[in-house]
Formats: structure tokens, sequence, C-alpha cells
């Protein structure tokens, strides 16, 4: 019933001002706002069609039939500028003057992403990180006070990355549901807030870190039904504009699918992941391993990649466990990378391959997760322009970081898509610094 209410509360709050969901081709022959609204797109501040994100005409310009006419192009250190964490830095778009003979400014915006916490609540959880410590006196649940377990381990993790300021997304949670029939969780609480305003985001991940906090152990591992049910929440993938990402953070192999062929009967394939998998257990104790392979494809066919944060010593005690979600995080879409190419920058005892990818896929340290999952969050917030015209693989486009011109390729930056610009590498590197706006502009020669 609380959490119901909680739902309904932040569904209310996050319902004022917001007038069209989505704010796309379909539904908007304008442009589309900072809070995802349609505009009539025919207003010098709010100057766009085809729902394309809204501009600001230059001075100078003024919006006609959904384009900044008149005025003079960004130059040099003009033109966008990147905003804090959150993103919502932005470009105008005002074509030059003179009868077309110089640049065409485009306009352009960041978004911040959808990030989606889908988090174990198992038995297992409820056990010591290090059951030799002394203040944990070899329990195995029930643990006292001042024992570090595996849930305390990843709930203060998970909330140094909702306590970040700026907030780096637009986060959500699902829990893992606590009953014993292994069914998939019913609600997220609280939802992926549909608001870029920097008030809600904060309040949404203060939210979640209240339901973080409140949340009991017990049950087994329904990972691949709780990602299922995640991936297919509308409000994660309804705006094209963003990323959206889920953080998967467990502590232990899947299983808890009442529907898995894979059964005691045969041994070698069910994998038991509990000490006995005979009687009741016989389906929902064996390792549930293509089920949630699927759920982490059909998520990425959605454009939903997921992070795999997978810790304790019954993942890195593993190799099979190991290998398993390597599997995973590669199905995700988004296994862990090493951009530097550094020896050391997938942490210990795990080498950055040729392909800017680490041997291990995943995150194996909850800590080094939750601190991986923030740069990502923030690399897309930051780094990741959508224009307001198709132009991004176009040969003319001229891009400026900081006055200075970027070059296109793997270390400058690079189409997404027709109208997605990424930069990366140093250019990436110097949107990202704390606390400094960086102008961005972006045009086309003639």
């Amino acid at each position: 019933m609380k959490a119901t209410l909680l739902t309904s509360l932040f569904t209310l709050l996050l319902s004022c001002g917001r007038t069209t969901l989505p704010c796309e081709a379909s539904t908007c022959s304008g442009c589309c706002d900072g809070y995802g609204n349609c505009q009539p797109g025919d207003v010098d501040l709010e100057c766009g069609a085809g729902a394309r994100a809204c501009v600001i005409c230059a001075k100078g310009a003024s919006c006609r039939q959904g384009l900044c006419l008149g005025g003079t192009a960004a130059g040099a250190g003009g033109g966008a500028t990147a905003g804090g964490a959150t993103g919502g830095g932005s470009a105008g778009g005002a074509p030059s003057g003179g009868g077309g003979a110089g640049p065409m400014s485009i306009g352009a915006k960041t978004y911040v992403p959808d990030a989606l916490l889908v988090v174990d609540r198992s038995g297992s959880m409820a056990q010591p990180v290090n059951p030799n410590d002394p203040a944990c006196r070899n329990c195995m649940v029930n643990c006292p006070p001042g024992c570090l377990t595996r849930g305390l381990s990843m709930r203060n993790a998970l909330e140094r990355l909702l306590s970040t300021t700026p907030t780096p997304a637009r986060f959500g949670l699902v829990l893992y549901p606590t009953n014993a029939t292994c069914g998939p969780p019913t609600v997220a609480s609280p939802p992926v807030p549909m608001s870029d305003e920097h008030s809600v985001l904060a309040m949404m991940a203060s939210a979640t870190i209240t339901q973080l906090r409140s949340a009991s152990f017990a049950g087994g591992t329904p990972t691949g039904p709780a990602l299922r049910f995640a991936a297919t929440l509308p409000e994660l993938s309804i705006d094209a504009r963003r990323e959206h990402f889920m953080v998967l953070a467990t502590d232990g192999l899947p299983n808890c699918n009442p529907m898995n062929p894979a059964t005691c009967a045969n041994p070698q394939a069910c994998r038991c992941t509990i000490q006995s998998c005979v009687g009741q257990n016989c389906t929902i104790g064996c390792l549930d391993r293509q089920n949630t392979l699927d759920a982490l494809t059909e998520a990425s066919a959605r454009d939903v990649r997921t992070l795999v944060i997978a810790f304790s010593s019954d993942v890195t005690g593993n190799t099979a466990a190991v290998a398993l979600f390597d599997e995973l995080a590669s199905a995700g879409g988004a296994p862990l990378s090493c951009s530097s190419r550094s020896g050391d920058e997938c942490g210990a005892n795990n080498p950055c391959l040729g392909d800017g990818t680490c041997t291990r896929k995943f995150s194996s340290v909850v800590e080094a997760g939750a601190a991986r999952v923030a740069e990502v969050l923030r690399r897309s917030a930051l780094c990741r322009w959508v224009l307001d015209q198709p132009v991004a693989r176009s040969p003319k486009l001229r891009v400026q970081v900081n006055g200075l011109s970027v070059a296109p390729g793997p270390m400058g930056f690079e189409a997404d898509a027709d109208d997605v610009v990424r930069f990366s590498g140093a250019s990436c590197a110097q949107l990202v610094q704390a606390g400094v706006a960086v102008p961005v502009a972006f045009s086309l020669e003639p």
C-alpha cells in the first residue's frame, strides 16, 4: 500500500506542466522544448519544426516556418554551452545572412539519460561481505549492527551514485520481488521521471535512496523476469532524444524461473544455484541462463542498454559465474570499457583489450561499479548532442569546442545517428569537467 501511494504521488508531481507525451513527429509539427512538450515552433525563443529540439534564434534572426532566418551564425566559442552533469547545453540554429554565403549555424541540445536501477534483494544479500569479520560473528542472516552485509555494501555504493550533484540521470528503481513464487516485479517505485528539471531529478534520486533503505532481503534471484519487466516499462524508452540504461546490481546467479526448461531431471543442464535443487526447487533452483540473456538482448534491441554490477564471492570466486556475467554484460550492450586504453583502467587483474573493452566485461566490485555507472551517465549527458537538422554525417559539418575546431574521428566527434553527434576522447573529457561550462558550436559549410 505504501509503495502504491508513493508511486501515485510521484506520478502526480511529475504530471504538472506536462502537456504532450511523447513529443515526436507523429504528434508534433512544431518543436520539442526542454521538458518534452510540443511547442508551435514559430517564435524566436522556441523555433523549430518536425519535433526537433526547440532553439533560440540568434540576435538579429527571426523564426519563420520553423527556421531562424537572418542574423549571424555562431562563431568560435559561440553557439552551444555544455551544461552541468545533467546536461541541458544548447545551441542556436540561425542560418547566416548575406544570401547564404556563410556557414549555417546548427542548433543542438544535450539530454540527461534515463537510468533505471534493477536491484537484487534476494536472501543472500543479507549475508556479510566478509564472514570472517569480527563485527559479523560468522553470521549468515540477522547480522548484528556494524556488520557490512552485501545489501548494505550495495546500498551505500548506489546512494553515492544517487547523491551526485547535479543529478546525472533521470533515475528510477525496480526491486526484485521477495515473494516465494519467484514472480517478476510489478512496479517501478519510484518510476523514471519525465522531467529534466534539476529539482525534480534530485527529488526522485532522494526518493530512490529512501526506497533502497527500506528494502528487505529474502527469496530467490529472478534476474531474468526482473530485467524483462524493467525493459518494457514505457517511461524507460519513450523519449528517443536521450539514451536509456538499466543498471543491474546483483550478488548471485539468476534463478527463480518457474518456466525454466532446465530442471533437476538433467543435473548438468540445471546447474543448481542453491544447496539443493530437488522437490519444489527442481526448477526454480536451476540456473536461469538463457532467459536472462534473452531479456538483455531484447532490451538492447529497444535501445535500452544494461550496465552490469555483479559482486560477492559467489560471483568472483566461480569461473562459470564470471563467464555468465561476461555474457550478460555483452548482451546488455554496455560491456565494461577502457576508453584510454590504460592497463589499470579496468581494475585489478582485468587487462584492457585492443578493442577498448576489458577482459572482464562487468563490474565485479560494487563501489567501482557504481562509479563507472556515474561516468557513463555523465558522458551521455554532456558528450551526446542532438542536432536540430539531420546533418551529423555530412562532410560539411564543422564542430568547435571552446573555440577550437574538433576533427571527426574516435578522438574528436562521430555521428551516432543522422541527427546525433557524440564527442569522445579528449573532447568528451573536456566537456565532463565538473563545474566547467564549455562552449560548443555546430555549423554547416555552404
